[in-house]
């Protein structure tokens, strides 16, 4: 059997990932030579191809459909989650507070706090036990609308009184955690989704960077002094989980109600990176969630509505946006307006228009090795491959990634297993979206986003998270059929 699965798998694949990572290992060392702090740079990326490889290999040995089996739902998971959340959130609402308090110090446990976090936790468990015991196997449609009526009334009702009383406002929190679990069993059930082991560890991952992450460039995104970034790492294991959701409801997919869940799915992770604040990893997402929903079949016009209520809110989403975000998307619009801050997209262009069709020669390129382009070794390598290598240089890396992506979606079309065609459309997505807006954005058509391109661009945590995903790919590719008999 296993000899078998290897006949399956697919090495055009793994070589053209090679030849797109030793382009870059070329690139990287053209755009850091003679640069102070980055005398290392070639080394560490050609040890991230080595441990990205052998990921891969490791991965694609390993049956993909024990992601499934990994998946199974523990119920006892949602009020733990909630338990917790309550936690986090009266500690955050609490530091919130002190922070206007001079000399105020910073404890990670209040305990004038504990009985309202005692009482979170109780009153979810007790959402949870009364689901178990009835709401789950209520059916009738009117009798839960009339009950979320009367729970939405109650508690606006009580919270006013309580507010009138002076109940300390922490105890509000955590009650109107509880009511939304509530109204959530009720209605969409997304909390069912805290029932996946791999969903709760991604949230746990993404939560632990807020409280010991290490703050960089003004975010707050990585652990392991810089050495791992959690978000990138959640890109693959939100597939896994979204995958996972639509396979098991596949046949409920022309509910409107399913789309939505699937989209709260995403929504979680993708508001927490958000909150980095991390935007282009962020709208990865979005890509992602919109390529398997598609993948799955839905409908039509489901994605139509939901595409119009973005539209509606994108007033409100923009008066949200940090302000380097809203900068970004301005200077974007009108490059005049901020000369100094458009410096470096005009020198990538400087750079794309200036390499010709041969380009100038590996290092030889002006505007890199004068170092008039900064980040070029990341967000703009592309830049300096278009300078030094010219348009012919650009097209061959450029169609590596193409091949690349063309050899992941034949593997999608040849599969038979939905979970399978869900988890390389969500890779696919990860690749195709970095690649077009790093591309863009050199090419001054896309707003400046921290996104590297794919295999090519300096960095481990990105390089090792998408040979991680390439090794899902192999994995399916080597085991494409439902059964396979010898």
């Amino acid at each position: 059997m296993a000899r078998h699965s290897w006949r399956n798998f697919d090495y055009l694949l793994l070589g053209a990932l090679l030849i797109l990572s030793a382009y870059g290992v070329i690139m990287i060392y053209s755009a850091t030579i003679n640069t102070p702090g980055l005398e290392n740079a070639v080394q560490r990326q050609i040890i991230y191809i080595g441990v990205g490889t052998v990921t891969l290999l490791i991965v694609a040995s390993v049956d993909y459909r024990l992601l499934d089996l990994i998946q199974h739902p523990f119920a006892t998971l949602t009020p733990l989650v909630l338990g917790l959340g309550n936690v986090a959130l009266l500690i955050t609402w609490r530091m919130g507070q002190m922070q206007g308090l001079e000399g105020a110090p910073t404890p990670a446990l209040f305990r004038p706090d504990l009985p309202a976090m005692l009482t979170g936790a109780a009153l979810a468990a007790a959402v949870f036990l009364a689901d178990r015991a009835w709401i789950a196997k209520l059916d009738l449609v009117l009798a839960r609308l009339v009950i979320v009526v009367v729970v939405i009334g109650a508690t606006a009702a009580g919270a006013f009184f309580l507010s009138r009383l002076s109940v300390p406002t922490s105890f509000l929190l955590v009650s109107g955690l509880a009511v939304v679990y509530l109204l959530d069993c009720l209605t969409l059930r997304f909390t069912d989704t805290l029932r996946n082991p791999i969903y709760v560890l991604m949230l746990g991952l993404l939560g632990i960077v807020f409280v010991i992450g290490q703050v960089s460039g003004g975010a707050q995104r990585w652990l392991g002094a810089g050495a791992v970034q959690p978000s990138e790492l959640s890109k693959m294991m939100v597939i896994v989980a979204l995958a996972k959701f639509l396979a098991d409801h596949k046949d409920h997919l022309e509910q409107f109600a399913t789309v939505v869940m699937s989209l709260g799915v995403v929504a979680v992770p993708m508001l927490l990176i958000y909150l980095q604040p991390d935007l282009g990893t962020a709208l990865t997402f979005v890509a992602i969630w919109g390529s398997m929903i598609w993948m799955a079949g839905t409908c039509f016009r489901h994605l139509l509505v939901l595409a119009g209520s973005g539209l509606a809110a994108l007033p409100l989403v923009w008066l949200n946006l940090e302000d380097y975000m809203r900068q970004r998307f301005l200077l974007f619009l009108s490059p005049a307006s901020a000369p100094d801050s458009y410096f470096n997209v005009h020198q990538a262009l400087v750079s794309i228009g200036s390499g010709g069709w041969t380009g100038k020669g590996l290092t030889h390129g002006t505007q890199s090795q004068l170092h008039f382009l900064r980040v070029r070794h990341t967000d703009f390598i592309f830049a300096v491959t278009a300078e030094e290598l010219g348009f012919l240089g650009a097209v061959v890396m450029m169609g590596l990634l193409l091949f690349v992506l063309w050899r992941m979606l034949r593997i999608a079309d040849r599969s038979e297993d939905t979970l399978g065609r869900l988890i390389v459309a969500g890779v696919t997505a990860v690749i195709l979206f970095q690649s077009v807006v790093n591309i863009g954005m050199n090419l001054g058509l896309v707003p400046v986003t921290g996104i590297p391109l794919p295999f090519v661009s300096y960095g481990g945590s990105s390089f090792i998270t998408l040979m991680l995903g390439i090794g899902l790919v192999e994995s399916i590719a080597m085991r494409r059929r439902k059964l396979e008999f010898d």
